[in-house]
């Protein structure tokens, strides 16, 4: 070994005897019963009787500076945790992961986030849709009020009827009603919806108990 590595090592060796020198003068006096207390091993040393006023304040000041600086970065970090939490009970595909890491929390957000922006707009461009849809079914029957009619033909006693009326959600039923109303037996019947929402109700019926079919037309051409 050359004289450099001998140094060296000297060096080690007498590092080491001073850490050994400390550590037993802090530990000397330890019993069952008695444990240093925290202040201690202070990173701040107590000042001494010989050092001046100004001195010893700006020592306390720094300590409780450091004290303080250390239980904001404890509360910053507690809150970045519980942020971090909140976010992976928010985002599915991170619901059901035991302890992911921050980098996935973060990456599995941001896609969750362009998701919903994603549906978002497709909503809304089906909601437009369904309003154009609705405007032009409003328009088409607007056009169509002026075309209801009942004509009526008899043949060997039995009564063709030939009902245009403009189509809406339960129309059907309303006419089967009246029919019922004065006891007509419908032998066949037929029901066509144009392009344009136009209703065409053709039946075969035959009338009983001396009803009319004018009363059977007044009564459909009012629905």
């Amino acid at each position: 070994m050359g004289n450099r590595g001998k140094g060296q090592l000297a060096k080690q060796e007498s590092e080491e005897d001073e850490i050994k020198r400390l550590f037993l003068g802090i530990m000397e006096g330890y019993n069952d019963t008695l444990i240093p207390p925290l202040s201690y091993f202070s990173p701040f040393p107590e000042t001494s009787n010989t050092e001046n006023g100004s001195n010893s304040r700006k020592r306390q000041k720094n300590k409780a500076s450091w004290a303080e600086n250390l239980l904001k970065e404890r509360k910053r970090r507690a809150q970045m945790s519980d942020n971090f939490s909140v976010l992976q009970s928010m985002v599915p595909t991170l619901y059901n992961t035991f302890k992911p890491p921050k980098e996935k929390i973060i990456e599995d957000t941001i896609n969750y986030i362009k998701y919903l922006e994603e549906e978002k707009e497709r909503l809304e461009g089906l909601k437009k849709f369904h309003l154009k849809e609705a405007k032009m079914a409003k328009h088409v029957l607007f056009k169509c009020t002026n075309q209801s009619s009942v004509k009526v033909k008899v043949s060997d006693g039995a009564t063709f009827l030939e009902i245009q009326l403009p189509f809406r959600r339960g129309s059907v039923a309303e006419i089967v009603e009246v029919l019922q109303k004065h006891r007509a037996e419908v032998l066949e019947a037929r029901i066509c919806v144009n392009d344009q929402w136009l209703l065409t109700f053709t039946a075969t019926i035959m009338l009983h108990g001396g009803t009319t079919v004018d009363k059977i037309r007044e009564e459909i051409l009012s629905l």
